[in-house]
Formats: structure tokens, sequence, C-alpha cells
């Protein structure tokens, strides 16, 4: 569960887009965080599992042990899909599935459960967006623009899908390829960079005055510098 608390370590674990390591007969596999692709790809599979989210959230280690043991297959695919990174692999089913087969046949329920809780337990871009204070910088900014907007009207067109809320956005700011944006870089990273860009808006005195926003003090959220510098520290900063 992540809070305040702990939200610094989120956000690095975020940054660092660090694997969850595990061993099959000294094989090594790892579960990464999802791409827009993957994560697309295993929403359906995920709804198919039918997981009981109030038993999840009260006791998540007997849910996680019902769907390894009822939804064994299911749930070996899932972690498949989260074991492996290229698009050349995540776009062949037989790819997928010979991994969900090698997972059935060598790890037990117990197992299974643990690492489906493990994928459970990403950290989700709606959560460090709600701590980090970045959705009330978007309120903030709403009513801004609605202040800084009252006597006119400004019509905004699109954004209906994902194409235009997040491939076009990232693409558009970073210069990126759609195939990096769906495939190369992870959900969570690609939905902070967009939320937590930097964003400056002009105001008055009087208009400051109007919005009830103080000129002495802004609260600030997520990492600090020293947070940032212990990251670079670390033997995996790249």
């Amino acid at each position: 569960m992540i809070d305040k608390d702990n939200l610094n370590e989120a956000l690095a674990d975020a940054v660092m887009n660090r694997p969850r390591e595990f061993f099959i007969d000294r094989q090594r596999f790892c579960l990464w965080s999802p791409t827009l692709g993957m994560s697309l790809l295993l929403e359906r599979h995920l709804s198919a599992l039918d997981i009981d989210n109030a038993l999840l959230a009260k006791n998540p280690a007997m849910e996680a042990l019902r769907l390894a043991s009822g939804k064994r297959q299911e749930v070996c695919y899932i972690l498949a899909i989260l074991s492996l990174r290229k698009y050349s692999e995540l776009s062949n089913t037989q790819t997928i599935t010979r991994r969900a087969n090698v997972f059935e046949e060598k790890l037990s329920n117990d197992e299974i459960a643990q690492l489906l809780l493990i994928a459970l337990s990403e950290p989700k871009a709606e959560t460090l967006i709600s701590l980090s204070g970045i959705a009330k910088d978007q309120e903030e900014q709403s009513k801004i623009a609605r202040h800084k907007n009252r006597d006119g009207h400004t019509l905004s067109f699109g954004g209906k899908t994902i194409y235009g809320t997040l491939i076009d956005a990232a693409c558009s700011r970073y210069g990126w390829a759609k195939e990096y944006v769906v495939w190369g870089i992870d959900l969570a990273s690609l939905r902070m960079m967009l939320a937590d860009s930097v964003n400056s808006v002009y105001l008055s005195d009087e208009e400051m005055k109007s919005l009830g926003i103080s000129t002495t003090h802004q609260q600030k959220y997520g990492m600090t510098p020293e947070d940032i510098a212990k990251l670079k520290a670390m033997d995996c900063w790249t």
C-alpha cells in the first residue's frame, strides 16, 4: 500500500523501472512494469480473472491464492506477458503461451500467487499523481484557466481517446515514435512525465487575490533534490 510515508520510495522505483526478478531452475525471469501496449494486452486477461476486489483489499494473499489455484492457466499467461519486453515477443501469442507453460509447469500455486501479488501491487500512476500533489496542481490549473477565460470562451477539440490523451501528447512533446510510446516506456513513467511536466501561468496580483492564492507560500510535494541525488548515487542509475 502506497502512502505519503513511502511515496518517494515508490517514485524512485517508478523512475528506475527496476524489474522484480525470480528464478526457475537457475534461469532468471523478471516481471516488468507494463508499457501502454502491455497494459492494453493485460486488461482483457485481468478482467477475465473476475478478481474479487473487496477480498483483494481485505486479504490480498487469500485472493491471489484463490486465483492461482482456480485460474492457474490464465494467471500464468498474465505473468508471461509481464515477463516479456520486446514487441516481437509480445506480439507473438505462441511466445507468450510457451512462457506461460513454463510457469504453469514449474511453479507451485503459492509461488504463482506471490508473483501475482507483486504484479497487482505495482505502483499505479493514479496513486502517484494523487499522493504527489500533481492532482491538486491540475485542479488549480483548471481553476486558473476558468478564471482567466471568464470573459470569453475557449473551445477544445480532440482528446477523446488514448490517441490524443497519451500517444499524440507524448509524440508531440518529446518527439518519440508511436512504437516507442506504446512499447518502449513503462506506462507509469509516461503518465507521470505528462502529468508532472512544468507549466507556468502569469497571474497579476489582482488575479492572485481574486483566486485566493497566497504569494508567500506554495506547498511542494514529491522528490526533493536530496532524493534525486540519492538515486544518482545508486549503481543502477544510467
